[in-house]
């Protein structure tokens, strides 16, 4: 459970840092790509980012199951 809890931390510093990244980036080159793609990552992940949803979210967590798996 430990690892599936850092890798949700993971993804939304990384949806964050990558929204703020393509618009900052937008601004000073004047691109306006950038910021259709920092829309579609918060579009992506809009339910995790809105703290103000307070809603719960039901996550699935598969365990690899081919080559060098356990299950192999």
């Amino acid at each position: 459970m430990e690892i599936l809890e850092e890798t949700l931390r993971h993804v939304h510093y990384w949806a964050n840092s990558r929204i703020n990244s393509l618009t900052v980036s937008a601004m000073d080159m004047k691109d306006p790509e950038n910021i259709e793609d920092a829309y579609a990552i918060q579009c992506e992940f809009k339910e995790w980012l809105d703290p103000e949803s307070g809603e719960d979210h039901d996550i699935f967590s598969m365990e690899y199951i081919g080559d060098g798996s356990e299950y192999e």
